[in-house]
Protein backbone atom coordinates (compact mmCIF):
# COMPACT_ATOMS: atom_id res chain seq x y z
CA UNK A 1 0.00 0.00 0.00
CA UNK A 2 3.09 2.30 1.17
CA UNK A 3 4.59 1.98 -2.50
CA UNK A 4 0.92 2.66 -4.45
CA UNK A 5 0.62 5.82 -2.59
CA UNK A 6 4.32 6.84 -2.85
CA UNK A 7 3.51 6.48 -6.57
CA UNK A 8 0.32 8.32 -7.00
CA UNK A 9 2.15 10.89 -4.69
CA UNK A 10 4.82 11.20 -7.56
CA UNK A 11 2.20 11.72 -10.14
CA UNK A 12 0.75 14.30 -8.34
CA UNK A 13 3.82 15.97 -8.10
CA UNK A 14 4.73 15.34 -11.87
CA UNK A 15 1.40 17.13 -13.06
CA UNK A 16 1.95 19.95 -10.58
CA UNK A 17 5.15 20.50 -12.18
CA UNK A 18 4.45 20.50 -15.85
CA UNK A 19 2.34 23.22 -15.14
CA UNK A 20 4.69 25.27 -13.12
CA UNK A 21 8.58 24.14 -12.90
CA UNK A 22 9.14 23.81 -16.80
CA UNK A 23 8.69 27.44 -18.20
CA UNK A 24 8.99 28.41 -22.13
CA UNK A 25 9.55 24.99 -24.19
CA UNK A 26 10.70 24.91 -27.36
CA UNK A 27 8.07 22.09 -28.02
CA UNK A 28 4.55 21.76 -27.36
CA UNK A 29 3.58 18.72 -24.71
CA UNK A 30 0.32 18.33 -26.73
CA UNK A 31 0.74 18.55 -30.63
CA UNK A 32 -2.46 18.06 -32.41
CA UNK A 33 -0.43 17.51 -35.85
CA UNK A 34 2.88 16.07 -37.31
CA UNK A 35 5.36 18.62 -38.47
CA UNK A 36 6.23 19.95 -41.39
CA UNK A 37 10.01 20.74 -42.39
CA UNK A 38 8.63 24.91 -41.62
CA UNK A 39 7.97 23.70 -38.35
CA UNK A 40 11.75 22.65 -37.72
CA UNK A 41 13.28 24.82 -39.84
CA UNK A 42 11.28 28.61 -39.75
CA UNK A 43 13.01 31.81 -39.00
CA UNK A 44 16.87 30.45 -38.30
CA UNK A 45 18.13 32.85 -40.81
CA UNK A 46 21.89 32.35 -42.29
CA UNK A 47 21.99 28.76 -39.56
CA UNK A 48 19.06 26.86 -40.49
CA UNK A 49 19.98 24.28 -38.76
CA UNK A 50 22.03 25.40 -35.70
CA UNK A 51 19.60 28.43 -35.16
CA UNK A 52 16.61 26.37 -35.71
CA UNK A 53 14.19 24.85 -33.54
CA UNK A 54 15.07 21.72 -34.13
CA UNK A 55 18.18 21.85 -32.48
CA UNK A 56 16.34 23.98 -29.76
CA UNK A 57 14.45 20.86 -29.12
CA UNK A 58 17.51 18.54 -29.62
CA UNK A 59 19.27 20.51 -26.75
CA UNK A 60 16.32 20.63 -24.66
CA UNK A 61 16.21 16.61 -25.05
CA UNK A 62 19.90 16.45 -24.59
CA UNK A 63 19.39 18.24 -20.73
CA UNK A 64 16.34 16.35 -19.87
CA UNK A 65 17.60 12.77 -20.73
CA UNK A 66 20.81 12.13 -18.91
CA UNK A 67 21.00 9.76 -16.20
CA UNK A 68 18.31 11.26 -13.90
CA UNK A 69 15.44 12.59 -16.19
CA UNK A 70 13.37 15.37 -14.66
CA UNK A 71 9.74 13.75 -14.11
CA UNK A 72 8.30 16.78 -15.52
CA UNK A 73 9.94 16.80 -18.51
CA UNK A 74 9.68 13.16 -18.97
CA UNK A 75 6.02 13.29 -19.03
CA UNK A 76 6.04 16.52 -21.43
CA UNK A 77 8.29 14.60 -23.78
CA UNK A 78 5.78 11.60 -23.43
CA UNK A 79 2.58 13.32 -23.55
CA UNK A 80 4.31 15.10 -27.14
CA UNK A 81 4.92 11.65 -28.10
CA UNK A 82 1.75 10.33 -27.66
CA UNK A 83 0.38 13.75 -29.15
CA UNK A 84 2.35 12.74 -32.30
CA UNK A 85 1.47 8.93 -32.38
CA UNK A 86 -2.31 10.11 -32.19
CA UNK A 87 -2.02 12.33 -35.32
CA UNK A 88 0.20 9.59 -37.14
CA UNK A 89 -2.58 7.53 -36.94
CA UNK A 90 -4.95 9.98 -38.46
CA UNK A 91 -2.38 10.48 -41.72
CA UNK A 92 -1.83 6.77 -42.42
CA UNK A 93 -5.62 6.47 -42.45
CA UNK A 94 -6.78 4.86 -46.13
CA UNK A 95 -2.94 5.10 -47.26
CA UNK A 96 -0.93 2.50 -48.41
CA UNK A 97 2.92 2.92 -46.85
CA UNK A 98 5.77 1.75 -47.93
CA UNK A 99 8.92 1.58 -45.89
CA UNK A 100 12.53 2.57 -47.24
CA UNK A 101 14.96 1.64 -45.12
CA UNK A 102 18.79 2.35 -46.23
CA UNK A 103 21.93 4.28 -44.88
CA UNK A 104 22.26 7.36 -43.44
CA UNK A 105 25.84 8.17 -44.91
CA UNK A 106 25.23 7.90 -48.50
CA UNK A 107 26.62 11.45 -49.99
CA UNK A 108 24.18 13.52 -52.09
CA UNK A 109 24.84 13.27 -56.21
CA UNK A 110 26.65 9.74 -55.35
CA UNK A 111 24.95 6.65 -57.69
CA UNK A 112 23.24 4.99 -54.35
CA UNK A 113 22.03 8.44 -53.92
CA UNK A 114 20.33 8.88 -57.34
CA UNK A 115 19.60 5.19 -57.24
CA UNK A 116 17.33 5.95 -54.08
CA UNK A 117 16.03 9.08 -55.39
CA UNK A 118 14.62 6.82 -58.41
CA UNK A 119 13.17 4.21 -56.11
CA UNK A 120 11.01 6.44 -53.64
CA UNK A 121 9.63 8.27 -57.31
CA UNK A 122 8.70 4.65 -58.35
CA UNK A 123 6.95 3.20 -55.36
CA UNK A 124 4.91 6.65 -55.25
CA UNK A 125 4.09 6.80 -58.75
CA UNK A 126 2.85 3.09 -57.81
CA UNK A 127 0.83 4.49 -55.37
CA UNK A 128 2.22 4.01 -52.44
CA UNK A 129 3.08 6.43 -49.53
CA UNK A 130 6.47 7.07 -48.86
CA UNK A 131 7.96 6.55 -45.79
CA UNK A 132 11.23 6.91 -44.14
CA UNK A 133 13.27 7.36 -40.94
CA UNK A 134 13.53 11.16 -41.73
CA UNK A 135 17.24 11.65 -41.63
CA UNK A 136 20.11 12.03 -44.51
CA UNK A 137 21.56 9.35 -46.70
CA UNK A 138 18.86 7.00 -48.11
CA UNK A 139 16.01 8.53 -46.31
CA UNK A 140 16.82 12.06 -47.48
CA UNK A 141 16.57 10.85 -51.32
CA UNK A 142 13.81 8.32 -50.72
CA UNK A 143 11.72 11.34 -49.48
CA UNK A 144 13.39 13.15 -51.98
CA UNK A 145 12.14 10.99 -54.84
CA UNK A 146 8.45 10.62 -53.95
CA UNK A 147 8.01 14.22 -53.45
CA UNK A 148 9.27 15.22 -56.81
CA UNK A 149 7.81 11.83 -58.21
CA UNK A 150 5.62 13.77 -60.81
CA UNK A 151 8.54 15.94 -61.74
CA UNK A 152 10.70 14.00 -65.08
CA UNK A 153 13.52 12.04 -64.21
CA UNK A 154 15.95 15.66 -65.17
CA UNK A 155 14.27 17.25 -62.90
CA UNK A 156 15.06 15.08 -60.42
CA UNK A 157 18.61 15.08 -61.44
CA UNK A 158 18.38 18.97 -61.78
CA UNK A 159 17.38 18.61 -57.55
CA UNK A 160 20.23 16.19 -56.91
CA UNK A 161 22.55 18.36 -58.60
CA UNK A 162 21.76 21.17 -56.18
CA UNK A 163 21.76 18.98 -53.23
CA UNK A 164 25.49 17.76 -54.30
CA UNK A 165 26.83 21.41 -53.51
CA UNK A 166 26.54 20.57 -49.94
CA UNK A 167 26.74 16.78 -50.35
CA UNK A 168 27.20 15.85 -46.37
CA UNK A 169 25.94 17.38 -43.08
CA UNK A 170 28.91 16.39 -41.36
CA UNK A 171 31.17 19.07 -43.23
CA UNK A 172 28.50 21.87 -42.44
CA UNK A 173 25.28 21.26 -41.43
CA UNK A 174 23.67 24.52 -41.73
CA UNK A 175 24.82 24.78 -45.81
CA UNK A 176 23.42 21.00 -45.55
CA UNK A 177 20.14 22.43 -44.64
CA UNK A 178 19.75 25.15 -46.43
CA UNK A 179 20.26 23.84 -49.75
CA UNK A 180 17.72 21.15 -48.64
CA UNK A 181 15.56 23.87 -48.05
CA UNK A 182 16.30 25.10 -51.70
CA UNK A 183 16.09 22.33 -53.61
CA UNK A 184 12.32 21.54 -51.75
CA UNK A 185 11.31 24.66 -52.38
CA UNK A 186 11.70 23.89 -56.16
CA UNK A 187 8.99 21.47 -55.99
CA UNK A 188 5.86 22.31 -57.37
CA UNK A 189 3.07 20.19 -55.39
CA UNK A 190 4.85 18.08 -53.84
CA UNK A 191 3.86 14.24 -53.76
CA UNK A 192 2.48 13.16 -49.84
CA UNK A 193 5.16 11.50 -48.34
CA UNK A 194 6.45 10.45 -44.66
CA UNK A 195 9.30 11.43 -42.36
CA UNK A 196 9.22 9.45 -38.78
CA UNK A 197 12.28 10.59 -37.66
CA UNK A 198 14.00 11.46 -33.27
CA UNK A 199 15.65 13.84 -31.04
CA UNK A 200 17.33 10.56 -30.46
CA UNK A 201 19.15 11.61 -33.27
CA UNK A 202 19.14 15.19 -33.17
CA UNK A 203 22.55 15.83 -34.39
CA UNK A 204 21.60 14.90 -38.31
CA UNK A 205 19.06 17.12 -39.82
CA UNK A 206 15.37 15.77 -40.01
CA UNK A 207 15.20 16.08 -44.06
CA UNK A 208 13.30 18.84 -46.13
CA UNK A 209 11.28 17.13 -48.35
CA UNK A 210 8.82 14.79 -46.40
CA UNK A 211 5.23 16.41 -46.40
CA UNK A 212 4.75 15.01 -43.20
CA UNK A 213 6.78 14.32 -40.43
CA UNK A 214 6.43 12.56 -37.21
CA UNK A 215 9.51 13.30 -34.94
CA UNK A 216 9.69 11.91 -31.44
CA UNK A 217 11.64 12.17 -28.21
CA UNK A 218 11.30 8.27 -28.05
CA UNK A 219 13.84 6.60 -30.52
CA UNK A 220 12.08 2.97 -29.39
CA UNK A 221 8.62 4.12 -30.46
CA UNK A 222 9.62 5.92 -33.21
CA UNK A 223 11.72 2.46 -34.65
CA UNK A 224 9.05 0.24 -33.83
CA UNK A 225 6.21 2.30 -35.09
CA UNK A 226 7.94 3.35 -38.40
CA UNK A 227 8.24 -0.66 -39.03
CA UNK A 228 4.40 -1.34 -38.02
CA UNK A 229 2.90 1.23 -40.04
CA UNK A 230 4.51 0.06 -42.89
CA UNK A 231 1.57 -2.22 -43.74
CA UNK A 232 2.66 -2.35 -47.55
CA UNK A 233 6.23 -3.01 -47.00
CA UNK A 234 9.41 -2.29 -46.73
CA UNK A 235 12.68 -1.63 -49.26
CA UNK A 236 15.65 -1.97 -47.88
CA UNK A 237 18.82 -0.63 -49.34
CA UNK A 238 22.58 -1.32 -48.39
CA UNK A 239 23.30 0.69 -45.26
CA UNK A 240 25.26 0.26 -41.56
CA UNK A 241 23.66 -1.42 -38.48
CA UNK A 242 20.83 0.69 -37.84
CA UNK A 243 19.31 -0.68 -41.30
CA UNK A 244 20.44 -4.09 -40.16
CA UNK A 245 18.73 -3.64 -36.71
CA UNK A 246 15.46 -2.65 -38.71
CA UNK A 247 16.04 -5.74 -41.06
CA UNK A 248 15.37 -7.81 -38.06
CA UNK A 249 13.12 -5.40 -36.22
CA UNK A 250 10.50 -6.08 -39.08
CA UNK A 251 11.33 -10.05 -39.29
CA UNK A 252 10.35 -10.26 -35.95
CA UNK A 253 7.14 -8.18 -36.68
CA UNK A 254 6.19 -10.08 -39.45
CA UNK A 255 7.38 -13.81 -38.41
CA UNK A 256 4.92 -13.22 -35.17
CA UNK A 257 2.70 -10.91 -36.99
CA UNK A 258 2.76 -8.56 -33.97
CA UNK A 259 0.96 -5.75 -35.77
CA UNK A 260 -1.22 -7.84 -38.03
CA UNK A 261 -0.69 -9.43 -40.98
CA UNK A 262 3.07 -10.03 -42.58
CA UNK A 263 4.24 -7.44 -45.30
CA UNK A 264 6.68 -7.55 -47.89
CA UNK A 265 10.72 -7.27 -46.83
CA UNK A 266 12.44 -6.54 -50.39
CA UNK A 267 15.87 -5.93 -50.91
CA UNK A 268 17.55 -3.75 -53.37
CA UNK A 269 20.86 -4.64 -54.12
CA UNK A 270 23.43 -2.69 -55.61
CA UNK A 271 23.71 -2.68 -59.33
CA UNK A 272 27.01 -3.81 -59.47
CA UNK A 273 26.92 -6.65 -56.62
CA UNK A 274 23.85 -8.09 -57.04
CA UNK A 275 24.40 -10.79 -54.56
CA UNK A 276 25.11 -8.02 -51.97
CA UNK A 277 22.21 -9.21 -49.40
CA UNK A 278 23.56 -13.10 -49.59
CA UNK A 279 27.36 -12.06 -49.35
CA UNK A 280 26.29 -9.75 -46.34
CA UNK A 281 25.05 -12.40 -44.13
CA UNK A 282 21.56 -10.98 -44.12
CA UNK A 283 19.85 -13.53 -46.58
CA UNK A 284 21.06 -16.65 -44.27
CA UNK A 285 20.18 -15.14 -41.25
CA UNK A 286 16.67 -14.95 -42.37
CA UNK A 287 16.75 -17.70 -44.12
CA UNK A 288 17.52 -19.44 -40.61
CA UNK A 289 15.46 -16.97 -38.50
CA UNK A 290 12.03 -17.86 -40.33
CA UNK A 291 12.29 -21.61 -39.70
CA UNK A 292 9.43 -22.68 -37.23
CA UNK A 293 11.68 -25.82 -35.89
CA UNK A 294 9.07 -28.10 -37.19
CA UNK A 295 10.07 -28.14 -40.59
CA UNK A 296 8.19 -25.34 -42.06
CA UNK A 297 8.28 -21.49 -42.29
CA UNK A 298 7.11 -18.77 -39.83
CA UNK A 299 4.69 -16.46 -41.32
CA UNK A 300 5.89 -13.66 -43.68
CA UNK A 301 8.77 -15.93 -45.39
CA UNK A 302 6.82 -16.22 -48.66
CA UNK A 303 7.28 -12.28 -48.46
CA UNK A 304 10.68 -11.99 -48.73
CA UNK A 305 12.95 -11.51 -51.77
CA UNK A 306 16.16 -10.09 -53.12
CA UNK A 307 15.56 -8.11 -56.13
CA UNK A 308 18.27 -6.39 -58.59
CA UNK A 309 16.66 -3.57 -60.05
CA UNK A 310 14.07 -0.71 -59.02
CA UNK A 311 11.40 -2.23 -60.58
CA UNK A 312 11.53 -5.78 -60.06
CA UNK A 313 11.23 -3.97 -56.43
CA UNK A 314 8.33 -1.85 -57.24
CA UNK A 315 6.36 -5.41 -58.79
CA UNK A 316 7.36 -7.28 -55.64
CA UNK A 317 5.71 -4.87 -53.80
CA UNK A 318 2.59 -4.98 -56.16
CA UNK A 319 2.43 -8.64 -56.22
CA UNK A 320 2.25 -9.22 -52.36
CA UNK A 321 -0.20 -6.40 -52.32
CA UNK A 322 -2.23 -7.62 -54.87
CA UNK A 323 -2.54 -11.32 -52.55
CA UNK A 324 -2.67 -9.91 -49.64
Amino acid sequence: MTQINHWRDEVEDVVAALTSSLGDLPYDPTPERLYEAADLYSDAGPTPFTGSVDQQIYQRARHANMQVVPPAEAMAQRLHDHGITVALDAFRHGRRIIGVMGGHHLRRGSEPFERAVELGAALAQAGYCVATGGGPGAMEAANLGAAASALSVEQRRSLIDHLATAPSFSDDADGFVRVGLEAAAQIPAPVTNLAVPTWFYGHEPSNTFATAIAKYFGNSEREDGLLAIATSGIVFVPGGPGTIQEVFQDAAQNAYETYGPSSPMVFLAPQDDPDFWTSNGVMPTLTAAFDDHKGGRRSGWDLIESVASIDAAVASIDTAAASL
